[in-house]
């Protein structure tokens, strides 16, 4: 992880500022730098009058080739009269072209990890003074130090696999692989059926604009109201049911959250769910396994890998909470909202559809703690790996590249060119080194391995 990587939030043009060998840009006379919060400090600049007048002059040149008044031609009016005419114009234009410059000379004398652009206020034209002055207002990078690693108490919550977790996969399996057939007989939970329905008044008088026609369900399932299933249950071929339907007070549609309706329900056909057998056709089916028991193996080692692997999960945010309780610092807010815009960016992308400012100002307050934690837990991952000098040299990218070609059965040439062709290296070089900075955080912690508390507790 190397010291130029930006972390999450961190714009990747924003960079450490420090001494360069560069033609000055323009001449300073004083540079400044107060801290004023642990994330934030206010740069002081100070320049010549001279610049400031020379920079009125710079774009008076192109201000004047454009400007136009009555009884003068296009770029013929007097450099009086344009002065005069134009001076807010001249200011504004002048204070951009002087203010970004004055910034990066001045980032040249002094060092500054920052984050996000300068906000300049404070501006001293050198009237009574004679030397023009600004303040730029940035935040930085936080300076993290983490101690106290060496024998900190950390408890480690662990699950242990299901004790029923093959058998409900393989459920899952088997109704995924269904089939259906129509019978005739009374309508039972776990059947399929199409139904025409419309919403009626408590006479039965038909609502207009509410009639639907060849619904398809299955009785009893979650997703159905069990009001509605419970009008329809027993229900034969052909025949009409009228029922009330009082819907949820949490119902997701809050014109009817609590409301009642009155249902006419006519049963156009049932169809039975047929369950696949679970023999050794079966396996072969769903992955070309040679026998049940080796299909139930492959399902108990996925579910045990997805367990260890949210346990991992759980070691790591225990241990980096552990070390955020012994060495806190802020975060600049800028930080935060940058990656708070991305993840809400995200998430309207995996919806598929344009969300409302309500929407995204509600999604950017429930994904804030977790994104705060985020970016704390780069820094404190970078940071580490900084102090104990830990790194990923080549030897171990390949090693790594050999592993996933033996797990893959593929050549580790052709892991290599996927690698390549995705430009995963350096994400891949980020994640081993995550591993090994983890895997120094635990042998340098106490940890009391404590099994998972009961569904509502803390973990």
């Amino acid at each position: 992880m190397s010291s130029q990587q930006a972390a999450p939030g961190q714009d990747s043009q924003q960079h450490e500022h420090g001494h360069h060998d560069h033609p000055p840009l323009v001449e300073l006379q004083g540079v400044e730098v107060e801290e004023t919060q642990s994330w934030q400090r206010v740069v002081s600049i100070k320049l010549p009058v001279s610049e400031w007048d020379q920079a009125r002059a710079t774009v008076l040149v192109g201000i004047r080739r454009k400007a136009q008044l009555p009884g003068f031609r296009k770029g013929k009016v007097p450099k009086a009269m344009v002065e005069s005419h134009y001076a807010r114009e001249i200011a504004y234009d002048a204070l951009d072209w002087l203010l970004p410059r004055a910034w990066h000379q001045a980032m040249h004398e002094v060092t500054l990890n920052t984050v996000n652009d300068p906000e300049y206020s404070d501006i001293d034209f050198g009237e009574e003074s004679g030397t023009f002055g600004f303040k730029a207002t940035v935040e930085v990078r936080p300076e993290v130090t983490i101690t106290g690693a060496k024998g900190m108490a950390v408890t480690w919550y662990r699950e242990d696999p299901p004790a029923d977790g093959v058998e409900r996969t393989l459920e899952s399996l088997q109704e995924s692989r269904a089939t259906y057939a129509e019978v005739e007989r009374a309508a039972a939970d776990g059947d399929r059926l199409s139904v025409d329905f419309r919403q009626v008044d408590e006479d039965g008088h038909a609502i207009l604009g509410t009639e639907v026609t060849g619904h398809l369900f299955e009785l009893g399932s979650d997703y159905v109201l069990d009001a509605f299933s419970d009008g329809v249950r027993g229900m034969s071929v052909g025949e009409e049911r009228r029922f009330p339907v009082t819907y949820p007070a949490d119902y997701d549609q809050e014109s009817l959250a609590g409301q009642s309706r009155h249902f006419q329900v006519t049963l156009k056909r049932i169809e039975e769910k047929r369950l696949p057998t679970l023999d050794d056709a079966f396996a072969a089916e769903v992955g070309k396994f040679k026998s049940m028991d080796e299909l139930r193996e492959q399902i108990k080692g996925n579910i045990e890998a997805d367990i260890e692997n949210r346990n991992r999960g759980r070691l790591e945010t225990a241990l980096v909470q552990g070390l955020l309780a012994l060495n806190p610092f802020e975060l600049p807010p800028s930080m935060v909202e940058n990656y708070l815009v991305h993840l809400v960016a995200d998430q309207e992308r995996r919806a598929g559809r344009e969300i409302t400012d309500e929407e995204r100002r509600e999604a950017a307050k429930a994904m804030r703690p977790g994104a705060e934690f985020a970016i704390k837990r780069w820094f404190v991952i970078d940071t580490v790996a900084k102090q104990e000098s830990l790194a990923v040299d080549d030897a171990e990218f390949e090693a790594h590249l050999e592993s996933l070609a033996k797990a893959e059965g593929s050549e580790v040439e052709d892991i290599r060119r996927s690698v390549k062709r995705a430009d995963a290296e350096e994400r891949i070089r980020e994640d081993l080194l995550h591993r090994k900075v983890f895997a120094f955080l635990e042998e340098q912690a106490t940890i009391k391995r404590e099994p998972m508390p009961q569904a509502g507790a803390e973990s």
